[in-house]
């Protein structure tokens, strides 16, 4: 999956979890939506398992998940890191 899939989908879904369609990129959804710490959880189980994005505990930061921008850009970060590994040059 690219980036661009990857932040798309991200996006449908914390619009469509939220409930709120006219969110912005740079709203921050702890203020302006419903998200909560549990809601969190929720999005690194959606990175994780729906995105195949693996998060370290580094990444668990809260600024990581303030606004949807912030999110496309640990998803680029760490899709960026799976391209750039050993492991991934060794692949054949």
């Amino acid at each position: 999956m690219d980036v661009g899939e990857a932040t798309a989908q991200l996006q449908e879904f914390v619009l469509r979890s939220l409930g709120k369609p006219d969110l912005t990129g740079r709203d921050d959804i702890f203020e302006v939506g419903e998200a909560s710490s549990l809601y969190s959880m929720e999005l690194v189980l959606f990175m994780e398992e729906k995105l195949g994005i693996p998060l370290d505990d580094d990444d668990l930061e809260r600024d990581n998940f303030a606004t949807i921008d912030a999110m496309a850009g640990l998803i680029a970060r760490k899709l960026g890191d799976a391209l750039n590994s050993p492991a991934a040059g060794a692949q054949t």
